[in-house]
């Protein structure tokens, strides 16, 4: 086991730990606030997992002639339903929270509260946790090409999105629950989980587009744009060239064109505007 999955995994652990006692007692203090954190916590220690077993099989199929570029996609694949996940528990807590809000509750303020602020500290531990598998990742998984081009670890992120989304509805929690206590404002402890819902959405929504772009070989624009500007400046006359993503930051291109220069010397000017696990060049006569 890496390192970065055994920093996973630690994560699942405690999110489980946790998601069991928000449920417990945000069903017992009959805070929708509560259970929303808890059942987030639920969703997201199974995303969670797809994160740790998307490792496994990275690095178990990393050099696999059974796959034509690779385990790249991997990576976008559990990101991808690791966002369907994601936008499944903001929709759900969205109908939470305005079922609440229209028949209202009595909340057991204090002791939501703790609990609801033990589930904030384990978020943070958590995002700690994750925030230097980012950093060991960032080296390991994520370049920037000599054009500008940055690729994501979307395994991580969308793992990422899972425990931020976890601190978020804790605290959104603990500011309703306070300000239900304190100043009789119970109705934002639906408020803030309706808030909290339809912002998880918009992250879902968001990880959703950008990895379902790569799993759908989606052609990326700026690079093609930037290639055939090089290539055009070199004297290349392309008839067509199509590119996608494989995953893992590296892409695939096929090209067939008319050129003074080489099929290698083609290839060469494409593989310096980014990463690339093939080049297939036809020229033309």
């Amino acid at each position: 086991m890496t390192k970065n999955e055994r920093k996973t995994l630690t994560v699942i652990i405690l999110t489980l730990i946790t998601m069991a006692a928000e449920i417990t007692f945000g069903y017992f203090t009959n805070s929708m606030a509560l259970l929303a954190d808890g059942w987030h916590m639920g969703t997201h220690a199974f995303a969670l997992s797809i994160t740790f077993f998307a490792y496994m099989m990275i690095r178990k199929y990393q050099y696999s002639e059974k796959l034509a570029f690779g385990s790249g996609k991997f990576s976008p694949l559990a990101g991808f339903a690791s966002a369907i996940l994601l936008a499944l528990s903001g929709v759900w807590i969205l109908y939470e929270s305005a079922e609440r809000f229209f028949n209202p509750l009595e909340i057991n303020f204090n002791e939501a509260i703790l609990v609801a602020a033990i589930g904030l500290s384990v978020n943070a531990l958590c995002a700690f946790i994750m925030g230097g598998h980012a950093h060991s990742h960032r080296h390991a998984h994520q370049h920037e090409s000599q054009s500008g081009h940055k690729h994501e670890d979307f395994n991580f992120k969308s793992a990422y999105l899972h425990i931020l989304a976890d601190a978020l509805t804790s605290l959104l929690a603990i500011a309703a629950l306070i300000l239900g206590k304190y100043a009789g404002l119970n109705f934002l402890d639906s408020l803030v989980g309706f808030l909290g819902g339809a912002l998880i959405c918009s992250w879902a929504l968001g990880l959703i587009k950008a990895t379902g772009k790569i799993l759908a070989d989606y052609e990326d624009p700026a690079l093609k744009e930037e290639l055939i500007t090089t290539l055009k400046e070199a004297g290349t006359k392309i008839e067509y060239l199509h590119i996608w993503n494989t995953g893992q930051g590296k892409y695939a291109a096929v090209i067939k064109c008319s050129a003074k220069q080489s099929a290698e010397e083609i290839k060469a000017l494409i593989s310096a505007q980014a990463e690339f696990d093939l080049i297939n060049v036809e020229k033309t006569i």
